[in-house]
């Protein structure tokens, strides 16, 4: 009785990791199957045209988080916001290239009590792409800024308590006078609501689906090819438009 009852047990737990195996490799296969492909990107002229998506507004947290964006430049002739939010002029987070310092400038600025890192350009004027990524938490009192999974300057601390409600949102331009248009390709762009590692989403320089990782309220990965409006991947539903005109480029991160 008891030799059967082991063979029982036996044949019964061998059956329940073959189930086990199945599964794993039918949830591996799964996985396999899905494919994502980067096949657009927006080009911007410099001029007058850029991208919003007023519906984030609401779903940004001044607090804490995370922008990631890969970003080409065309031309460093003209100071060109690649994106920023604001209340009003005391009160903004940006990424931004100064023509007249040749610098990269991350910015968080609450209560008018601006923190930035101005990083001396080297590489990203070269007509390559980059990746990107401003992080910020006030609780922890830092703004972080990078440049291809890399930190540049130090670490930024005493920042400002933020006074306000977000009123504004543009990729390609300056919010508050209407000028800084940004002449380039501008990719994958991403919000998070909590500070995720940069070099996870830079992932070694391969661009790839951001759709699965915690806190994403924004995700425009610019793959419509035509039209004005851009998809949120995030599952927020904070569809982007573009306005006067940018055009949909093969050239991507």
């Amino acid at each position: 009785m008891a030799i059967n009852k082991i063979n029982s047990l036996a044949l019964s737990s061998v059956a329940k990791v073959n189930s086990l195996a199945k599964g794993s490799m039918a949830k591996i296969n799964s996985l396999a199957n899905v494919t994502w492909s980067n096949d657009y990107s927006i080009d911007l002229d410099g001029s007058n045209d850029y991208m919003t998506a007023d519906g984030v507004f609401n779903d940004v947290n001044v607090g804490v988080g995370t922008v990631s964006v890969w970003a080409k430049l065309n031309s460093t002739s003209i100071n060109a916001i690649l994106f920023k939010f604001d209340v009003d002029s005391n009160n903004q987070i940006s990424i931004a290239y100064l023509n007249g310092s040749s610098k990269m400038r991350f910015q968080y600025k609450a209560g008018g009590t601006q923190d930035k890192i101005d990083h001396s350009v080297s590489v990203e004027n070269d007509g390559n792409w980059h990746h990107y990524v401003l992080t910020w938490d006030t609780s922890a009192d830092q703004m972080k800024g990078y440049i291809d999974g890399t930190q540049v300057g130090s670490t930024q601390t005493g920042l400002g308590t933020w006074s306000g409600t977000i009123n504004a949102f543009k990729i390609g331009m300056n919010t508050i006078n209407s000028n800084g248009w940004w002449n380039g390709h501008i990719d994958q762009f991403a919000v998070f609501t909590s500070v995720v590692s940069a070099s996870t989403l830079y992932n070694s320089g391969t661009p790839y689906d951001l759709s699965g990782i915690s806190n994403l309220v924004g995700y425009w990965e610019m793959n419509e090819g035509s039209g004005t409006s851009i998809a949120d991947s995030s599952g927020t539903g904070n569809t982007g438009t573009l306005v006067n005109g940018p055009t949909f480029s093969t050239d991507v991160a």
